[in-house]
């Protein structure tokens, strides 16, 4: 999932109003901010991609907040503060928000990156097996937060194989198989039956990843 590059003459555009149209492939993170699309992403490999395990709460909330003011210096405050709050309002539980997030659980780790991702108040919310290796009781927070976002308008992408939290959570589910999209399917009337036949057979038709 997303290591297959978009093929030539491909589209991701953005629309901010019916008279104007932006073309995102190939611009930089920075220029699609200014575009007006605020992406924020949870990856699948929450230490690797979405955390630094040597740094606390607040060096990680600063990844994404050290480009901010108009200052050359970097603002440590809003960071702190935003780390006690994710600490509380998702109950982090952590010995204080300067241990160093690999010493948490899988589970207060994902809360973490999440209440991080959240809190930049995206347009579009990607996620990538959010809740993989994690117990029941954070995943359905995972899940109420996601769902929390939906109602809020924003736009979340989950990557993810569990059909039964598909169909619970999407609205639409579009199955890829063998590297091509194979078809797209209301989650409200379509069946794990159908989905995962869509997902072992390539039907005639399929459509190209970069299309």
């Amino acid at each position: 999932a997303g290591l297959v590059k978009t093929e030539e003459n491909s589209s991701v555009i953005f629309t901010p109003n019916k008279d104007e149209v932006e073309q995102l492939i190939g611009k930089s993170p920075k220029k699609i901010r200014e575009c007006g699309v605020e992406l924020s992403f949870i990856p699948e490999d929450r230490l690797g991609m979405g955390l630094v395990g040597s740094m606390g709460m607040p060096g990680n909330m600063m990844i994404r907040s050290y480009t901010e003011g108009n200052t050359p210096f970097i603002q440590r405050k809003k960071p702190r503060r935003l780390s006690k709050k994710i600490r509380k309002e998702l109950g982090v539980k952590t010995p204080g928000i300067n241990t160093p997030v690999r010493k948490l659980s899988g589970g207060n780790v994902q809360k973490v990156l999440v209440g991080r991702e959240i809190a930049n108040a995206p347009s579009v919310l990607l996620t990538a097996y959010a809740v993989r290796g994690l117990d029941i009781h954070t995943s359905y927070t995972i899940y109420n937060l996601l769902n929390t976002q939906k109602e809020e308008g924003v736009a979340v992408v989950y990557v993810g194989e569990d059909l039964d939290v598909l169909l619970a959570l999407c609205d639409k589910i579009l199955v890829l198989c063998d590297g091509k999209v194979n078809g797209m399917l209301d989650a409200r009337t379509t069946t794990k039956e159908e989905v995962g036949l869509l997902m072992t057979n390539l039907q005639e038709g399929g459509v190209s990843n970069g299309q």
